[in-house]
């Protein structure tokens, strides 16, 4: 079982409803970090999100519009072919004047949740989940691997 967090992520093996706990793994990349790098995303863009009001952008394309895509270079290739059935929009108010702001999400929807299988690119942890997943199955007895 993997279990993401906000501020961890937990690859816990389970063989016939029991839990393995001498095989836990835990990597310190999760929700926060993916939150991090859309806002990251956004600012390189020069989207025109209000700074107060960025991190809940950040975390509504994370929880609304993310997606895991399995050929990143197909993914790009798809959005470079036809931006505007790629990107969408999203607006909301500013938080204090309430006035309304609009920008446009791309590349951060298939972007933001790569943290966890090439976190080497976005974070200064180096491990991806898959070889933490396999690292769990490993430590695992032999008889409970398969």
């Amino acid at each position: 079982m993997v279990d993401s967090g906000d501020g961890i992520t937990n690859v816990v093996p389970i063989y016939e409803g029991y839990v393995l706990g001498s095989s836990i793994r835990k990597i310190p990349v999760a929700g926060r970090d993916v939150t991090e790098f859309i806002k990251q995303m956004l600012k390189d863009r020069r989207e025109p999100v209000p700074p107060e009001d960025l991190t809940e952008a950040a975390t509504r394309i994370k929880e609304n519009h993310c997606y895991i895509s399995k050929d990143i270079v197909k993914e790009f290739q798809s959005y470079d072919r036809d931006a505007a059935a790629s990107f969408k929009t999203m607006s909301g108010f500013h938080r204090r004047t309430r006035e309304p702001w609009q920008c446009a999400i791309g590349y951060e929807r298939f972007l933001g949740p790569e943290v966890f299988f090439q976190p080497e690119i976005f974070a200064n942890f180096t491990t991806p989940l898959a070889e933490v997943v396999d690292s769990a199955i490993i430590a695992s007895p032999i008889d409970c691997r398969r």
